[in-house]
């Protein structure tokens, strides 16, 4: 066994570490000494200092800096071979592969351990093997046509099941696979439990060789995936943990989890997460019909993936924004229109340096939309884009690409990318500098701003804030912002889903040949005929034998591939049964119920049959047939004047064909009569011969 193949030991439960984020304290604090100088209490200012920076680390800045790296969704499906794999962990639904923690063979089985999640899961809905989706009985064994042979007889016979799996959710107290022990004692112990670790624990064993390439196509790499209900998470309305792809809630664990944020409940804003978790329930009405929620989060990211660079994939399925509150607790906002309750004017604006649109290199008018399909296998695909066609008449197309890789819906996608695209190409952008009234707006989102002179009176997106160290004013960056963003026509907007392509994996099941039948040509010869397949690329093949529980041969496929012959064919009761055989020698299942042919020919009767009485000895003699077949005969007596009874036999000879044979037999006194049979190999007998009397006294 290789090294790699032993998962060493491992501290699955210890929480990934994780650096502080601080709140940057020294700021806060001069700003709070500064605030009190000017008359407002400490809480107050505390307070609005906290805000300042949040709304500064939180603001416009997000949306344009770049983010490091982080693993996407499709990427969890691969199954891999790893001393030291990636440890992940996600929410709503993936399918996934995984580690393999344990690969080895004994006894013609190889058995497998694939690590799949990080953490208790809610559910394992299906299991894959290569690429098909698979039944299990109450044994784990999967039962699903493709995966089983048989044994004692093609049909009747015992079904062998080639793939048994277990399942473990990942709680901290499963126990360790009892298959992997009991097959490998010592080496995999009770102490192995991988608590705390969703995975799949399978034994692969040893088909026959025909049979192996049809059940492992892609031998010891065939990948075991399972589409999961991922981590559980706790709802604050109700006070209950379970399973939940809704955005706000998803987004609340992380920033609570030990492989998170790591933040305590006191830390954060609930009623803010409460409000926007029944804004991520609201139901959205679909271009085909029947409803959705409105932000769902779908998603699985390593351990080992920067905190922040994750926080930004999960608030970009809702267009969420987190900001700290006037208590200086971690609050959620966004998803929706909400009409400023500020307004400043002219007479509070100190400088404005404001732009039309935005600038002409960052700016885009194609933006192509990724999230991730169910229904495409879990893949990321691309939704119907968003294009600005009179834009690029005039400056030709400039394409952008939004990364939904946690959105699981491409109508949810296309909403959230009417939202980017209003964010990123506003009306006006820029700066404004205020005195410290602008502080009425720090826990805003938005303000209402008015400035006559370039004849602005609208809704502007809050960023950012910067206070000047001597309090003389306050820098915000803004940006146009309109409840047309939030608006939504799924007739007119949702755009065409994107098709489900063909399954173009190779197709391994074959269908069974149909009408087979037999007949005998040419004296000696049998010849075995099926309807022409219906799909190209298989060969047929005939297996034949004369009389059950003898052995099956192959017969030989003729040019036309829809016929077979066999020869030379004795005399006898035959049975044929066929399958097609397709590429790389993958085969389908034989057909049944079996063709006949009985090419027996009637086996004569012996002649010359007659008895000679001496004393208490009756001697039988007879010739046998001239019969190139003949095999045995059998002696028969009855009482005079009875029929022929088969149960009556007195004895059995072997001879050759038209020998004369003898019996001498000895019956008590009385009047006899007697009969002889001829008979085959095949135990084909004649009808007898016979009677003929004999006196005994």
């Amino acid at each position: 066994m290789s090294d790699w193949s032993r998962w060493p030991p491992r501290g699955w439960e210890a929480p990934t570490p994780r650096r502080q984020f601080a709140i940057f304290t020294a700021i806060a604090g001069y700003l709070t000494t500064a605030l009190v100088g000017i008359g407002l209490s400490a809480t107050v200012a505390g307070a609005v200092a906290n805000i300042a920076i949040g709304a500064a680390l939180l603001g416009l800045y997000s949306l344009f800096a770049p983010k490091p790296p982080v693993m996407t969704t499709p990427q969890a499906q691969s199954v891999i071979n790893q001393t030291v794999g990636p440890r992940l962990r996600g929410y709503g639904r993936a399918l996934l592969g995984g580690t393999r923690a344990f690969f080895d063979s004994t006894n013609g089985s190889l058995y497998q351990i694939v690590m799949m999640h990080s953490g208790y899961i809610s559910a394992i809905e299906s299991i894959r093997v290569g690429d098909k989706t698979v039944t299990l009985d109450g044994n784990g064994d999967v039962v699903t046509d493709g995966f089983n042979w048989f044994i004692n007889g093609r049909f009747g016979g015992e079904t062998q099941y080639a793939i048994r799996i277990y399942q473990y959710l990942g709680t901290t107290s499963q126990t360790a696979d009892p298959m992997i022990a009991g097959a490998f004692p010592g080496v995999w112990t009770s102490e192995h439990r991988l608590r705390g670790i969703a995975y799949l624990a399978a034994r692969f064993r040893s088909p026959p060789q025909e049979e192996f390439q049809r059940i492992f196509p892609d031998g010891y790499n065939t990948p075991l995936r399972a589409v999961c209900r991922l981590s559980e998470v706790w709802d604050p309305r109700s006070n209950t943990t379970g399973w939940s792809d809704n955005s706000g809630l998803c987004i609340l664990d992380y920033l609570t989890h030990p492989d998170g944020f790591r933040k305590s409940l006191s830390d954060i804003d609930i009623a803010s997460f409460i409000a926007f978790a029944n804004l991520c329930d609201e139901a959205v009405p679909l271009k085909a019909g029947g409803y959705e929620p409105r932000y769902r989060l779908w998603g699985v990211y390593q351990l080992t993936d920067d905190p922040e660079a994750i926080l930004t994939k999960m608030k970009a399925t809702c267009d969420a924004e987190l900001y700290q509150n006037a208590q200086g607790k971690i609050a959620i906002r966004g998803g929706k229109w909400e009409a400023p309750t500020v307004t400043i004017t002219g007479q509070d604006i100190i400088a404005h340096n404001l732009e039309q649109g935005s600038d002409k290199f960052a700016a885009f008018n194609e933006l192509k939309i990724m999230y991730t399909s169910a229904a495409h296998d879990y893949q990321t695909i691309e939704a119907t884009p968003w294009i600005d066609l009179a834009d690029q008449d005039d400056r030709g197309p400039i394409p952008a690409e939004l990364d939904l890789d946690f959105v699981p819906s491409p109508s949810q996608a296309r909403r959230l990318a009417k939202i980017h695209r209003a964010k990123h190409n506003p009306e006006w952008k820029g700066s404004v500098s205020t005195n410290l009234s602008g502080l009425r707006a720090i826990n805003e989102r938005s303000t209402r701003l008015v400035i006559p002179e370039l004849e602005i009176d609208s809704a502007f997106y809050l960023g950012g804030f910067r206070i000047e160290t001597d309090l003389s004013r306050i820098d915000m960056e803004v940006l146009t912002f309109s409840e047309a963003a939030y608006q939504w026509n799924p007739a007119t907007e949702e755009g065409d889903n994107p098709a489900i392509p063909e399954d173009t994996a190779p197709d391994l099941t074959f269908p069974v040949p149909q009408n087979l039948t037999l007949s005998a040509v040419d004296g000696d010869t049998i010849e075995a005929a099926v309807t022409p397949a219906t799909r190209d690329g298989l060969e047929l093949q005939v297996q034949i034998r004369r009389g059950a529980g003898s052995t099956w041969q192959n017969m030989q496929t003729q040019d036309d591939n829809v016929s077979a012959i066999f020869e030379p064919a004795a005399p006898g009761q035959y049975q044929a049964t066929s399958r097609w055989v397709g590429p790389q020698n993958v085969v389908g299942e034989w057909s049944f119920p079996y063709a006949t042919l009985d090419t027996s020919v009637p086996v004569p009767p012996p002649s010359e049959l007659m008895v000679d009485v001496d004393g208490e000895t009756v001697s039988v003699s007879w010739r046998n047939p001239n019969f190139a077949q003949f095999y045995a005969a059998r002696v028969y007596r009855v009482p005079e004047g009875m029929p022929f009874d088969p149960g009556a036999q007195i004895n059995l000879q072997y001879g050759a064909p038209n020998g004369v044979l003898f019996y001498d037999d000895t019956p008590a006194d009385g009047d006899w009569s007697y009969f002889v049979t001829a008979e085959d190999a095949n135990g084909n007998r004649s009808t007898p011969a016979g009677p003929v009397t004999a006196e005994v006294v």
